[in-house]
């Protein structure tokens, strides 16, 4: 009788893998003009400044303003790689506050802190004040330079003081318009000559009275505000912005990244006249004929 063969081992049932989506993760573009303008930047924060362009970087990166509340908000990006968008509003303090930055940022870029610096002085970081209320008179920008310059030379005023001074001013421009229509086109022009310069350091861009000649022409309005953000987009800027209360902020504040709002100090209790409010915290301030005193 013939031995039935040995019944094999039955193999496991196989079940087909359900079929899923696969999400393929497409790497960020960047293009090289970007790239570039990134890595310069991450250079000049390696080490202390070196040249006017570094010292420029520097100067926003950690928080080198000299003024307390602006300062305190800058150290808060923590070295973030964007520059800043400030928004500054209130009823005291504001133009001063765009003269004295204007007048720290030429002095703490002046090319006379750099003599082994190469390079073209052409190309030395540069201030645009964009003044409606025709507050920012050329006194004011002379004196808050000259009061700068002399803190940072203390007793000793060196033999560079007149050649810095006429340098520093030479760095501060201010831009007025007839009405709001007069923005648009000094927005655009901004746009393209600062465009090809964003790897030599930001510039710092300064709005006195920001949209207040705008506020009721809501077409004018947003095409600042368009012009506005395509200079942000296109070109290394800082932009601080002040105005008593801009009733349309909403439409502007997708670009801000920070806001201060400026305010008498009632209580005086510090012995400065007015505070500096930065996400809830409140930061004593004063004045002086010389402009903002820390």
């Amino acid at each position: 009788m013939a031995i039935p063969e040995a019944k094999q081992q039955a193999e496991p049932k196989t079940h087909p893998l359900p079929v899923r989506s696969v999400t393929v993760l497409m790497p960020l573009v960047e293009t090289a003009q970007a790239w570039f303008q990134r890595s310069c930047r991450k250079r000049a924060l390696a080490g202390i400044p070196k040249d006017s362009s570094s010292a420029a970087w520097a100067f926003f990166r950690s928080g080198g303003t000299g003024i307390a509340f602006l300062d305190t908000l800058l150290r808060r990006q923590g070295g973030s790689d964007q520059l800043p968008i400030i928004d500054i509003r209130g009823d005291f303090g504001k133009t001063w506050t765009v003269v004295s930055l204007a007048a720290r940022f030429v002095v703490a870029t002046r090319p006379s802190q750099f003599p082994t610096a190469v390079g073209d002085h052409s190309s030395l970081p540069q201030v645009i004040v964009m003044d409606t209320t025709h507050d920012v008179t050329t006194s004011k920008v002379a004196l808050s330079v000259r009061s700068t310059l002399l803190r940072q030379f203390g007793s000793a005023v060196e033999d560079s003081f007149e050649m810095d001074m006429i340098s520093c001013l030479g760095r501060i421009h201010v831009a007025t318009a007839d009405d709001a229509f007069g923005w648009v086109p000094i927005l655009e022009t901004l746009r393209y000559k600062l465009a090809p310069l964003s790897a030599e350091g930001p510039t710092l861009i300064l709005w006195d009275g920001f949209l207040s000649d705008a506020e009721h022409d809501e077409a004018n309005r947003m095409e600042i505000i368009r012009q506005l953000g395509r200079l942000v987009e296109d070109c290394s800027v800082v932009l601080v912005t002040a105005s008593t209360g801009y009733r349309h902020k909403h439409e502007w504040n997708k670009y801000v990244t920070h806001h201060i709002r400026l305010d008498r100090n009632e209580s005086n209790g510090t012995g400065h006249e007015f505070l500096a409010t930065i996400h809830g915290s409140q930061i004593p301030f004063s004045l002086s004929a010389a402009g903002i005193l820390s």
